[in-house]
């Protein structure tokens, strides 16, 4: 063998040695990384599907989430919708805010100031789950949202259980995480509501609980279905602080838009003005009119044996789906002044401006719900005064003014330091006339201070005058098409 083929057969004896050192190095480097990488029950959620973490041999409790509007009557969802397209009629007003948010959410709204998401962690059938810590975690920044923004006063997300507990309000500028222990047995399910709040974040966010699962800890991480929730930086509100005050009463929730033509006008300097009609109160009928049938009331009056449960149902689903009040509603003007100089109470005269009566067409279609035990009168201990709508006062060609107040004094009590003095009047509209007949009206409020300041306000439905269907003289909301009586009785 001559010197050069000894040479060569070295050299490849000294390359495979060297391949094969490369091939179990590279080995034992990739299982090195696998054993350092996170579970797969611990990435990002965007990067694991639900039905993948169920597959994991240590990952076999279950968690969902889905973003909502807001758990409380008091709560206000903002958000900033990345189109310039207007927003339609049927998603403003009183009663419109489920209307508003699924519009929104639908072109991909982004919450300003706060967000709200609900959660749900079921445990395996046999093995139990601890939950020892909850956070949110901010994620990667994304741009600030430009476009449409949009508001709902009151807004409670009627899609979730309104009994979920609310694990807390936390910051996205100072994160934390709160401790806690909460057993959830095998085959159960426990849940919650979070929000998370920000003053500069433009950002994807996400929920993240610290579990003992079958002895072993595990991170859960919950997003929207897949996707981190979103969140930006607070906008200035649409709605004013009397709106904001009259969900104590009763009001219905409220869906603003910006420049819609109804809020932006009712705060000048300290003082604001809003007016809204209360829902009906426990011990007072229902009667509404609608130009179509609303089918989905037979699952509401399919429980009529759950007193005091049918009946406000009935009335937001009656709203909701662009039903007018008819017979007889109640209406309260709120005031709310935040100025440190205010006057200590001012004088008002309050009218209603009511156009020419419009007939409906087609025949519209009534329905009525009587409360358990109802008092024949109705609800009209908070009324201070009741206007009539009707033919012979109204007319049938031009609007008129009807007065409801006249030097009514106006007294403002400062409730908290943090909130604003308010004070509130609350007067009946009743309404007559032909079967097929609505008047739409505004309400004028005049306010003269102790110093001859004079303030005008002009109040409507976001943008829109309210509106009553007539009752024909004679009858009774229980004479409609549709009548409910609570516990057990339905006619029509």
């Amino acid at each position: 063998m001559t010197t050069r083929r000894i040479f060569l057969l070295a050299f490849l004896l000294t390359t495979a040695l060297l391949a094969g050192a490369v091939t179990v190095l590279a080995t034992r480097d990739s299982r090195d990384t696998t054993s350092q990488s996170p579970a797969p029950d611990s990435v990002a959620p965007s990067a694991v599907t639900p039905s993948a973490q169920s597959r994991t041999t240590r990952a076999r409790s279950r968690a969902a989430g889905k973003a909502i509007m807001g758990n409380a009557w008091s709560s206000t969802w903002s958000a900033t919708v990345p189109s310039r397209i207007a927003v339609p009629a049927r998603a403003l007003g009183s009663g419109r805010c489920a209307a508003l948010y699924g519009w929104a959410t639908a072109r991909s709204a982004v919450p300003r100031g706060t967000a709200s998401a609900a959660f749900t962690l079921s445990a395996p059938d046999d093995s139990p789950v601890v939950v020892r810590s909850l956070r949110i975690v901010k994620g990667r920044t994304v741009p600030a949202p430009q476009g449409q923004d949009v508001e709902c006063v009151g807004a409670v997300d009627r899609t979730v259980g309104q009994n979920l507990h609310e694990w807390g309000e936390l910051s996205l500028d100072a994160p934390r995480e709160v401790r806690l222990s909460r057993y959830v047995r095998p085959g159960g399910t426990t849940g919650g509501i979070v929000d998370a709040r920000t003053m500069g974040c433009s950002c994807e966010w996400w929920i993240e609980l610290e579990v003992l699962e079958g002895g072993a800890a595990r991170t859960v991480r919950i997003d929207d279905a897949g996707r981190p929730f979103t969140i930006a930086s607070p906008v200035a509100r649409i709605g004013a602080p009397a709106d904001d005050d009259a969900q104590r009463y009763g009001a219905p929730d409220l869906a603003l838009a910006r420049g819609d033509g109804g809020a932006d006008a009712r705060a000048t300097n300290g003082l604001s003005v809003s007016g809204t009609r209360l829902l009906s109160g426990s011990d007072q009928e229902m009667w509404a009119v609608t130009n179509r049938k609303v089918r989905d009331l037979a699952r509401i009056t399919a429980d009529l044996d759950v007193p005091g449960a049918v009946c406000p149902r009935l009335e937001r689903s009656l709203m909701a789906a662009g039903a007018r009040p008819a017979a007889h509603a109640t209406y309260a003007v709120l005031f709310a002044d935040k100025s440190p100089d205010m006057d200590a109470e001012t004088i008002t005269d309050i009218s209603l401006h009511v156009e020419k009566p419009r007939r409906l067409d087609p025949e519209p279609t009534g329905y009525a719900c009587y409360p358990d035990d109802r008092d024949l009168q109705g609800n009209t201990s908070r009324e201070e005064a009741t206007v009539l709508i009707d033919p012979a006062t109204q007319g049938d060609s031009d609007p008129s003014d009807l007065p409801v107040f006249t030097g009514e004094p106006v007294t403002y009590y400062q409730e908290s330091a943090r909130g604003p003095a308010t004070d509130a009047l609350f007067f009946g509209v009743s309404a007559t006339g032909p079967a097929d007949v609505e008047y739409r009206f505004t309400i004028e409020v005049t306010l003269k201070s102790p110093s001859g300041k004079v303030a005008h306000y002009t109040l409507d439905d976001a943008g829109r005058p309210f509106v009553i269907a007539a009752r024909p003289v004679g009858e009774i909301p229980g004479q409609g098409q549709h009548l409910y009586r609570e516990v057990g009785k339905k006619v029509g």
